[in-house]
This record gives structure tokens, sequence and C-alpha cells, in this order.
């Protein structure tokens, strides 16, 4: 279908418009006081009248002054899963980046049934700890912690130094810890996913909404930059949609208590937990001793009140996937 250039300018509008709205609405979320502003360098977005793909090897884009087309420089993942139909091939959105011009693709298939579980298994989430279930496995932070420190030590050698030279490597090494960050949440929210699948079980995991707001008053000075950079909602998104993906049903509950709360005997005392890593009990009857974040953990496979029934579906109830062609 070959649009007219008025329509062709007019759908790239409509385009902006609902990129323009939807940076409004988050800005208003996260209670900006100020309007989003957009460099010219900022992504385009693409709906599914304003770009095409020509055997999965070209792109034909809609611009200001016609169509364009360009070829996708693609990895063995992007072709395998481009070809791949039962997947639909929807927006797309064309993002700048230091070597050159890259398409996310967004891809979207419906989702399959819940499956049928037996119980569920709680996963407690933390800094020291990223996540740890309620048998004892332990997703530790301290690799995360330690690259963190080595990254933020670089940059302040790099930027107190100001040389030429300095600021090549800072753009050289920008985005690093981010990347082995997202890369951790990934895995970790594979594992848990296919732990669920291996044992038939559902996941349960904290609702950790505004967790930041609610805690800033009780964190210390020297644990504030670990706190800010505490990638939660990163892992619980990881874990929502591959839970989606495999048919795992996930549910969100309430985190008040779950880490002063007893397991065994429900006694209640910020005392159960003297530290960060132990859980005694405090009650004379019960005496029950456990790692905290184990302790936790249960309390939100058994006890913790339910948050949200399922997690959130993503868009139009399907699962969805995006990659990147250059």
């Amino acid at each position: 279908m070959k649009l007219a250039p008025a329509l062709s300018r007019a759908q790239l509008a409509c385009c902006a418009r609902d990129k323009a709205a939807e940076a409004i609405r988050a800005g208003r979320e996260r209670g900006a006081t100020t309007c989003p502003c957009f460099r010219p360098t900022s992504s385009i977005r693409y709906d599914a009248r304003s770009f095409r793909l020509v055997n999965n090897c070209h792109v034909s884009l809609n611009t200001l002054a016609g169509r364009i087309t360009a070829t996708l420089i693609l990895g063995a993942f992007q072709r395998s899963a481009l070809a791949d139909h039962t997947w639909t091939v929807g927006g797309a959105e064309l993002v700048w980046r230091r070597s050159g011009w890259y398409l996310h693709l967004t891809q979207s298939r419906p989702a399959p049934p819940l499956r049928h579980t037996t119980g569920a298994i709680g996963a407690d989430l933390g800094i020291v700890n990223l996540c740890t279930t309620d048998d004892g496995t332990v997703f530790t932070g301290a690799t995360v912690q330690r690259v963190r420190t080595k990254r933020h030590r670089q940059r302040q050698r790099l930027q107190t130094r100001g040389t030429r030279n300095a600021k090549r490597r800072l753009r050289k090494v920008a985005g690093k810890e981010r990347r082995f960050q997202t890369d951790v949440n990934h895995c970790i929210s594979k594992a848990l996913v296919q732990k669920a699948v291996d044992e038939g079980k559902a996941l349960r995991l904290e609702d950790l909404t505004h967790i930041r707001q609610r805690t800033a008053a009780t964190v210390r000075p020297s644990q504030r930059r670990s706190h800010s950079r505490w990638a939660f909602r990163q892992l619980r998104t990881g874990v929502t949609y591959k839970a989606q993906q495999a048919g795992v049903p996930l549910i969100l509950v309430d985190p008040r208590i779950t880490s002063r709360r007893c397991f065994a005997c429900g006694y209640t005392d910020k005392a159960n937990r003297p530290n960060q890593a132990t859980f005694h009990c405090q009650n004379p009857a019960c005496g029950h001793s456990d790692a905290a974040d184990v302790n936790a953990a249960k309390n939100i496979a058994y006890w913790a009140v339910v948050s949200q029934p399922i997690a959130p579906v993503l868009r139009d109830e399907t699962q969805a996937r995006r990659f990147s062609g250059g």
C-alpha cells in the first residue's frame, strides 16, 4: 500500500503525538513538574502504517521527505525471530546510538493459558541478596555491588582528571554498569520462571511499588547510592513477561511485616531480626531461627496478603518481545 505524501506526514504526526502524550503521563506518575523535552536525536516511533519489512532484511521507513529503504544488519537471533511466523510484527522505534541508527521491532502472539499449579514459590527481593526463594536458593547481589563500586570510583577518577583522554574513556565505559545489571536480572528472572515450571508452582513476589519513597526516611546516607540504584522493577518486569510466556501464574503480595514475622509461629516483632542476615524469633515458646531472607520468602509463599491476584499482563493480553536491527 502506497500512502500519499500528506497522509504519510499525518501518520508520523499521529505517532509523535502519541509518544509525547505517553511521556507526559509518565512524568505525571513520577511527580514531575516540568514538561518533557525531546532532543533532535530522540527516538522516532513507527506504527504498522508508517514502516514495512521487505524480505526480512530491508525496511521501508516513512519520512517527511518520502519513503526510504534501509538495510537491516541482523544477528542470528534477530534473523530467526523474524523467520518465526508464529509471532506478529507490531510497531517499531528508530533510535540513534553512537554507532548509528537502530530499529527496535516488537513482535507479539497470544499468551498461553495459565498452568495448573500446586502451591507457590515465594521470592524475597533485596539489595544484599537480589532474590531469595523459600527453599533457600539465593541469588546474591555481591557481584553487582562490586561492579557498581568499581564503576563509581572509575567515573569519579576520570571526572576529576578532566582531560580529553579521560572524557573519551568515560564515553567508552558509559552504560556498562547498566547492561551488566540488566543481564543479571535477566538470568535471575529466567531461573525463577524455570524453577516454577519444573516444580509446577506459581510465583509469589513482593509488590515493591513506591518502596523508595516509603523507606526514604530510614535510609542512611551511606546507603543512598545502592538504594537508589536498586533495580527491583526491572527484575519484576523480567519475571512478569517470562512467566506469562511460560503460562506460570504470578501473584504480587503485600511486603509489610514479611521480614519481621516468624514463619513458624507467626509472632511479629522488629527484634526478631537483629541484623540483615539472621532471623531469631523472640517468642519464648518458639525460638525459631533461620536466614532472614529465607524466613521472609516463606512468609511470602504462605502467609503474605495478596496485593494483586495476577500481575498485570502485557498490552492486549499478548506476549511480546523486542529486538534491535542495526
